[in-house]
C-alpha cells in the first residue's frame, strides 16, 4: 500500500473513490476552491492508500481551533473517512487514518477529531483506534396546532452573502462561553458559499426591521426544518422559531444537531421532545498528556457546556 496525495492520482479515480464510498461528488475544481479557501484545510486535499494503482481509502485532514477547558486549542479532524465496499475489512482506512495522526503529531496537535455516526461500520474501527463520543447529539419534534399562526414583527428570508459577517457576529455571541466548536473563522462560511450554489440556500436570516436578530439553517428534504438556530435574544428566538413552524410539513417540526444544555432547554421551552440521533463527534488523545476518559470533560461534554453547529459539522 502507498500513501499518496490528490495530485499525485487521477482524479477521476479519487471521484469515483469518494462518490461510492462517501456519497462526494465534489468535482476537482470544487476541491481545488473549497481547500485554497477555508483555512481548517491547512494540509491541503485529502490523501489516498493507493494498491495497485487504485485508490482505495480516503481522509481528508484538517486543522482547527476549538475551545476546551484548558483554553483555546488548535486540533486536528479527519474529513471524509472511507474505503471502497469492496476492501472493508483489509486495514486500508485503518493505516490511512494512522498516517494522519502521524502528520498530526508531528505538528505539535495533542488531539484529533472526526464526526460520524454511531449506526455506521466506521464507528467500530474509530473505537479500536481510541476514539470516544465527546457529547450527546440531540434531535426536536413538535406537533403543529392546526390553527397555528407564525409570529409578526419578524421577517425570514434567504441568506446573501452581504449577511455572512452578521451571522458570524451572531455565532459568536450565541458561542461565548460555551466549549467545543466555538472559534469558526470568519473565512469559512463565506468559501462555501462561494464554492457550492446549493450550500447558499440552507441559511436564512430573521429581520426584524432593517436589524437581522437571529439566523438559521434549513433542509426540509433533508428531514432538517431547523438547526443552528442562533438569536441572542430569547423572544427573537421563539419567534424565529414560530416563523419555520409554520413551514412544517405534515404538521410537525423538526430542529436537528442540538448540543449544548442553553439550546436544548429553549427548545423543550417551546414544547419540543429531545431524542438523542446517532450522529457524534469523537476524539482521540495523540499525546501521552491527554487522556482518553478526560475528553469529554475536556471539550464541555459531561456538564452541557459543548457546543457544535452543522456549519463546521465534517
Amino acid at each position: 500500500m502507498q500513501i499518496k496525495s490528490y495530485d499525485e492520482i487521477d482524479p477521476t479515480d479519487a471521484f469515483r473513490l469518494s462518490s461510492t464510498a462517501f456519497g462526494w461528488t465534489l468535482t476537482a475544481s470544487e476541491m481545488r476552491r473549497i481547500y485554497r479557501r477555508d483555512p481548517r484545510y491547512a494540509y491541503g486535499p485529502p490523501v489516498y492508500a493507493v494498491d495497485r494503482g487504485r485508490a482505495l481509502a480516503q481522509v481528508v485532514p484538517m486543522r482547527f481551533p476549538v475551545r476546551l477547558t484548558s483554553g483555546v486549542e488548535d486540533v486536528g479532524g479527519l474529513q471524509g473517512v472511507c474505503s471502497l465496499p469492496s476492501v472493508w475489512g483489509q486495514g486500508y482506512a485503518r493505516r490511512l487514518m494512522e498516517h494522519v495522526h502521524a502528520m498530526f503529531r508531528a505538528d505539535g496537535l495533542r488531539i484529533s477529531t472526526l464526526t460520524t455516526s454511531r449506526n455506521i461500520r466506521g464507528y467500530r474501527v474509530y473505537g479500536r483506534l481510541g476514539y470516544v463520543d465527546v457529547a450527546p447529539f440531540f434531535r426536536g419534534t413538535r406537533a403543529i396546532p392546526k390553527d397555528g399562526r407564525p409570529s409578526t414583527g419578524l421577517r425570514i428570508r434567504r441568506a446573501g452573502k452581504g449577511d455572512l459577517p452578521r451571522i458570524h457576529e451572531l455565532y459568536e455571541r450565541a458561542t461565548r462561553g460555551l466549549l467545543g466548536w466555538t472559534e469558526r473563522s470568519p473565512l469559512e462560511l463565506p468559501a462555501a458559499f462561494t464554492t457550492f450554489p446549493w450550500f447558499r440556500g440552507r441559511y436564512r436570516v430573521g429581520v426584524r426591521g432593517r436589524t437581522i436578530v437571529g439566523y438559521l439553517r434549513s433542509r426540509p428534504d433533508g428531514g432538517a426544518l431547523m438547526e443552528e438556530v442562533l438569536a441572542p435574544a430569547e423572544g427573537d428566538f421563539r419567534t424565529l422559531v414560530a416563523g419555520m413552524e409554520s413551514k412544517a410539513r405534515g404538521g410537525v417540526a423538526t430542529a436537528n444537531w442540538i448540543t449544548c444544555r442553553r439550546d436544548a432547554r429553549r427548545f423543550r421551552r417551546l414544547g419540543y421532545r429531545l431524542d438523542r440521533i446517532s450522529d457524534t463527534t469523537m476524539a482521540v488523545p495523540l499525546t501521552r498528556d491527554v487522556r482518553t476518559r478526560d475528553l469529554p470533560a475536556l471539550f464541555g461534554g459531561t456538564d452541557g457546556q459543548f457546543v457544535q453547529y452543522p456549519t463546521d459539522d465534517f
